[in-house]
């Protein structure tokens, strides 16, 4: 019985042995027929098996892409800004710098909401005040581009671009002698910052019942082309006639003219507190400026009323230049009238300021809650700053902003990365 199981149990391990012999020699079968398949397939399709082995002494590409450039903090500038932003109590700021348009620098500083401890960043959105004027003569030059438009063009009148009926308004001789270059030069005869302005009165009046309300109680001081007088009016009128040349809305005109042009936050603002874009700085405003922060009048839109970020502003300057490295939206020969100052009033051409002697073109602006400064150098540099508070208490205010920024496109110790464009 032990001898039998024994002999039994021999020849199954041996039939165990043999088959597991069989099995893997049939692995081992397949195995190599699949490998030569693959390589009889490979060589079929053109395809090279990779080398996978690693190269003892690798020779260095000789032509490596570069490591990408990123911004650096440059602590004069920012010293400078937040030197300034501490002693006047400024909440919130946004910069931005370029050297032959390329976009250098950019940054923000302190808080957009004081509220919420929301620190400001370099694409935060602000109101931009009367450096919207310049848009809005940039709008104007466009149309002149494109012969839809002359500087000679009458605004009132039979023949006026906005023509003459205004209800029971009556056109004087002199209010039918106002052209274009008159509104843009600020060279109307009245309307204007010495006179009396009428821009913020009559808010609830739609446009041609405000033009109506004008022509009726705000009389010219004195014949059209005789003298300046700073005019927010006069800039809202120019924006009703972009409007009416163009027959779409101010806004929309101002996003087609630049959207070549990279600028993607460009709005006109209704200066209402539900009117704020969600990345929009909080404004904040001294005892006499807080309660006309969101009540300004809301059709001011061609005077005062572009909101944008430091950036896009600073597209826009790039856009305008006449440098040669970014495309512009207005011929040289327009930005030549543009830049050309005025009759009664050498610091001011047509949208934008002249600052001779520093060699710089200028725009400022001023609201409640709002300051701004651009300048345009003959450097080859510009900049921008933006800030969500104004001082009109301390009248060295004014003059410091203008050194601060100044000083950042005339300083030619500051270390700009000019090999670096975040445009």
């Amino acid at each position: 019985m032990g001898t039998t199981f024994s002999k039994i149990y021999q020849q199954h391990k041996l039939y165990i042995d043999n088959s597991i012999l069989s099995v893997r020699l049939l692995i081992l079968l397949c195995a190599f027929l699949m490998v030569f398949a693959v390589s009889c397939s490979s060589e079929d399709s053109g395809a090279t098996v990779p080398d996978t082995t690693m190269d003892p002494d690798p020779i260095p590409d000789p032509d490596p892409d570069p490591d990408p450039v990123t911004q650096n903090d440059i602590p004069q500038v920012d010293d400078g800004v937040l030197d300034f932003m501490q002693k006047y109590e400024v909440p919130g700021a946004a910069l931005a710098v370029s050297v032959n348009e390329k976009m250098v620098y950019s940054k923000g500083f302190g808080l957009s909401n004081i509220d919420n401890n929301t620190v400001a960043n370099a694409d935060d959105l602000f109101r931009i005040a009367s450096i919207s004027k310049t848009f809005t003569a940039a709008a104007i030059m466009k149309l002149i581009d494109e012969d839809s438009l002359s500087v000679t063009d009458k605004v009132f009148g039979l023949d006026g671009v906005l023509g003459d009926d205004f209800g029971s308004a009556t056109l004087t001789e002199d209010e039918m002698e106002i052209t274009i270059d008159h509104l843009l030069t600020h060279e109307s005869g009245g309307w204007g910052s010495t006179t009396g302005d009428p821009i913020d009165m009559q808010p609830q009046l739609g446009d041609d019942e405000f033009i109506e309300y004008i022509l009726n109680n705000h009389d010219l001081t004195n014949a059209p082309g005789k003298g300046y007088d700073y005019s927010n009016t006069g800039y809202w009128l120019l924006a009703r006639i972009v409007e009416s040349i163009a027959g779409q809305p101010f806004e929309t005109y101002l996003i087609n003219m630049l959207s070549a042009t990279g600028i993607s936050t460009i709005k006109t603002t209704s200066f209402r507190m539900e009117d704020r874009e969600p990345n929009e700085v909080e404004y904040y405003g001294t005892d006499q400026d807080s309660q006309f922060l969101y009540t300004i009048a809301s059709r001011r839109d061609g005077d005062g009323g572009v909101v944008m970020s430091a950036p896009d502003l600073l597209r826009f300057l790039n856009a305008i230049d006449g440098l040669p490295n970014r495309q512009d939206v207005i011929s040289q020969e327009a930005r030549e009238l543009m830049t050309q100052a005025s009759s009664y009033q050498a610091l001011w051409g047509r949208g934008i300021g002249i600052w001779e002697q520093q060699s710089l073109f200028y725009t400022t602006g001023s609201l409640p809650g709002t300051r701004t400064w651009c300048m345009i150098a003959d450097n080859g540099r510009s900049a921008v700053i933006l800030f969500n508070y104004r001082r009109t208490d301390i009248q060295q205010f004014d003059l410091d902003f203008q050194s601060l920024l100044l000083n950042i496109v005339k300083d030619n110790s500051i270390s700009w990365q000019n090999d670096l464009d975040q445009f």
